[in-house]
């Protein structure tokens, strides 16, 4: 298997589980009825960045976007 193959993969992986991670943790902040506010902020970066990442087509290495 092709280094770089799985690099994207891996990437693609950790991608995924942090959009996961973020659902689960504003579910819980919406029933426990909390501010959502910087986990909202924080999932649309993840978004962001997994669009650049599938437009790229995973070969190149991302450009994090900053506020």
């Amino acid at each position: 298997m092709n280094i770089r193959y799985r690099d994207c993969k891996k990437q693609e992986t950790e991608l995924y589980d942090e959009i996961w991670q973020l659902s689960e943790e504003l579910d819980r902040l919406d029933k426990e009825g909390k501010d959502t506010t910087d986990t909202i902020q924080r999932f649309g970066e993840v978004m962001e960045e997994f669009l650049l990442f599938r437009q790229q087509g995973g070969k190149d290495s991302l450009v994090k976007v900053k506020p």
